[in-house]
């Protein structure tokens, strides 16, 4: 079945943790835990460095697939190395993940080969762009939805509101260098909504003497 990003939590202007699944064309898989950000219902973005065995199998055959799952084993594994073969599930030219929640097929739009003098993950990097459309969405689990860092950040901070009041002033400064940590981090990946939700939460602090 076919339906839109937002069906599993993926909105425009949002990124979201993934596992993307690729093959290359002798047929062997690959599983790495990568970011996805949202263009539309349809169109993703993906920027990938260079050296990655998952770029390689993009480039060579123009398809991939975006694994959600909430499994931190999943992630941890799939980082450190690639995940067990009996893990994939295989359909012809593409593989995915056994017990995802959801993923979806992505077709290659276009591939931009970039260079940055300075980023935050490493200066002077070589990536890729990856534009691509997801063609269909299959839902294995209800209520299946994205990873997105920002809730998690979001949370914190309100962890860190909760106790403002009973710290002192060395603590407040320590929370103050945190909020605005996950400031950033919200206004890099997150959407609209919980934007708006850390900004009422800033004028909140504010109100409270804290210098942001």
């Amino acid at each position: 079945m076919s339906f839109s990003l937002e069906s599993i939590g993926i909105k425009a202007g949002g990124k979201y943790e993934t596992i993307y699944t690729t093959m290359n064309k002798a047929g062997e898989v690959d599983a790495a835990p990568i970011g996805l950000k949202c263009i539309d219902d349809y169109a993703v973005l993906a920027r990938i460095f260079e050296g990655s065995k998952t770029l390689k199998n993009i480039k060579e055959t123009g398809i991939f697939v975006v694994n959600i799952t909430s499994d931190p084993h999943v992630f941890a594994r799939s980082l450190y190395g690639n995940l067990e073969e009996e893990e994939f599930v295989r359909d012809g030219d593409i593989a995915y993940l056994k017990n995802t929640d959801a993923y979806f097929i992505a077709l290659v739009k276009s591939i931009e080969d970039k260079e940055i003098d300075k980023d935050h993950v490493n200066d002077g990097a070589k990536f890729s762009i990856i534009n691509a459309e997801s063609l269909k969405i299959i839902i294995n689990k209800q209520g299946a939805k994205a990873l997105n860092r920002g809730i998690f950040a979001f949370l914190e901070s309100l962890v860190d509101f909760s106790r403002i009041d009973i710290i002192d002033e060395e603590k407040k400064e320590e929370y103050i260098n945190r909020f605005k940590e996950n400031e950033r981090l919200i206004d890099v990946v997150a959407e609209g909504e919980l934007k708006e939700a850390m900004k009422d939460l800033k004028e909140k602090l504010i109100e409270k003497g804290l210098d942001l």
